[in-house]
């Protein structure tokens, strides 16, 4: 049986694009799923892709630096495609990041094993809930659809970056921004009352050391606050969730040639 080179040089561009879009994706991209695992699913996912939507090479010379060209294009954009879907939980991460700050939790900082980078105990708690509300909500099967819609509305050579798309990021930056203070908002007020009441309580009993029983009187309050409030703000993380869902398919358009 004769072997196709063109179905293989399909196969791989697809698995560059899977697998770049595994590697940043929410669930996926996480430091607990097992870099092997992530490279056996975009192989499977890419040997589903390419037969069930009949994929093709676009019409290049067939030169090696055209095709190292279009793997570059396709690892583009699938790092491109995993970006897009971590927006909302950075909007919990930075609602975490807030509220951790005021609440004093900021100078107790680990490793966050999904971005390798250090955050607070409080940023932590908040993006495993939202995890596990996204694993909750078939998230990881939109993510996965979204990455076999890329394939047809942004075909194989097909991407497209230019300004467009640098607005549609500075706007979600900027929403993502919003959303976090909207979530930290009514903890972060509550702090800021509870600082104000240990102020007015230094000037009337001048001799209280106001700071041994400040801070853990702030960190009682926003766990306090966090465990009333943490339902709430995981029902905001799934409404912004579907609105992100419905704008997928823009999004994608935003991805190809015009």
């Amino acid at each position: 049986m004769p072997i196709d080179t063109a179905q293989i040089q399909v196969f791989v561009l697809v698995f560059l694009r899977v697998a770049s879009a595994l590697s940043v994706l929410p669930v996926f991209g996480h430091g607990a799923f097992p870099p092997i695992g992530k490279a056996g699913l975009s192989a499977a996912l890419s040997l589903l892709l390419v037969p069930a939507l009949a994929l093709q090479l676009p019409p290049v010379g067939g030169t090696t630096l055209e095709f190292f060209l279009l793997g570059i294009r396709e690892v583009l954009c699938g790092v491109l495609l995993g970006l897009a879907g971590q927006f909302v939980f950075w909007a919990v991460e930075v609602a975490g990041q807030l509220i951790g700050f005021q609440a004093g939790f900021s100078i107790i900082t680990s490793i966050d094993p999904n971005t390798d980078a250090q955050s607070t105990v409080l940023t932590q708690v908040y993006n495993l809930v939202a995890l596990l509300v996204f694993l909750s909500i078939d998230g990881h099967h939109v993510m996965l659809r979204a990455i076999a819609d890329s394939l047809r509305a942004v075909p194989i050579g097909g991407l497209n970056v230019g300004a467009p798309l640098t607005e549609w990021a500075v706007f979600m930056a900027k929403g993502v921004l919003a959303d976090g203070v909207r979530m930290a908002a009514p903890i972060m007020v509550t702090l800021l009352l509870t600082d104000v009441g240990l102020g007015i309580l230094v000037r009337v009993a001048p001799t209280m050391n106001v700071f041994v029983l400040g801070f853990p009187l702030k960190v009682a309050v926003a766990l306090i606050l966090v465990s009333l409030t943490l339902g709430a703000v995981m029902s905001v993380f799934t409404f912004q969730f579907a609105d992100f869902t419905r704008h997928m398919p823009s999004f994608l358009k935003l991805l190809s040639v015009p």
